[in-house]
């Protein structure tokens, strides 16, 4: 996983380390105070994500294994989390960004609904977190990624010189003029407990889950404090046990 906190110099083909995530999204941060989320995207690691707060947020996530993506919302489709992945296809379905964008979402509901966008595929196997520095440049300019092609030979160059000034501006891109013959995906995902993540759980007591046998509702044993120490006894949670 790329969670190195140091911001190393960028390279003609090196991939980004969370260092460098974090100090773009710091950089967007300062520029657009009224955004969300843009949180420390090492959280993501342990799956601790805040809820975001605002009527828009962005976060740049880690996919647990050596891959970046955007997930936003409140921005061109505002009733559904919008996923910009450059190397999504048909079948995509990241559990560990799933729990991590449930996390950000805490939707009341029953189902978190996201729209697989799309976007710009890259090129090679180690442009991910340029990309999505691009893509979140773009949605907090008023931009929607998914109608841009981006010049993939001047993305790092102006990343390197937005990261030394300080100052994120709109990455080299024009209108997308050609439709892209993969279509957008609607999807939604089942979310459980108080937290309201999805049934993605990290290999540890705290994840572990049982079901309330009348309010037919899932909870994970770190968000209760009744948990029973028989996990297979029958359980009510607490609003069916008053």
């Amino acid at each position: 996983m790329r969670f190195l906190d140091e911001v190393h110099p960028l390279t003609k083909t090196n991939k980004l380390s969370s260092g460098y995530i974090n100090r773009a999204m710091e950089i967007l941060k300062q520029q657009h105070p009224e955004i969300g989320g843009l949180y420390c995207c090492t959280m993501g690691g342990s799956l601790t994500f805040p809820q975001a707060n605002g009527p828009q947020w962005m976060q740049i996530v880690h996919d647990g294994s050596d891959h970046w993506v955007l997930v936003a919302k409140g921005f061109s489709q505002p009733n559904y989390v919008l996923v910009y992945d450059s190397m999504a296809g048909s079948n995509w379905r990241s559990k560990h960004i799933l729990s991590c964008m449930s996390s950000l979402l805490k939707t009341p509901k029953k189902e978190m609904t996201y729209v697989i966008k799309t976007c710009q595929w890259q090129g090679n196997g180690f442009d991910c977190g340029v990309f999505v520095i691009a893509f979140a440049t773009s949605l907090a300019n008023g931009q929607d990624p998914a109608l841009l092609l981006y010049d993939p030979h001047e993305l790092r160059n102006h990343l390197d010189n937005c990261i030394t000034s300080g100052e994120l501006s709109p990455f080299p891109s024009t209108l997308c003029r050609v439709k892209r013959t993969r279509k957008e995906l609607v999807v939604s995902e089942s979310v459980f407990c108080h937290c309201r993540r999805t049934a993605y759980m990290l290999p540890s007591r705290e994840w572990k889950m049982i079901e309330c046998e009348q309010f037919m509702e899932w909870f994970h044993t770190m968000c209760i404090d009744n948990f029973p120490v028989n996990e297979n006894d029958p359980w009510l949670c607490k609003v069916c046990k008053s």
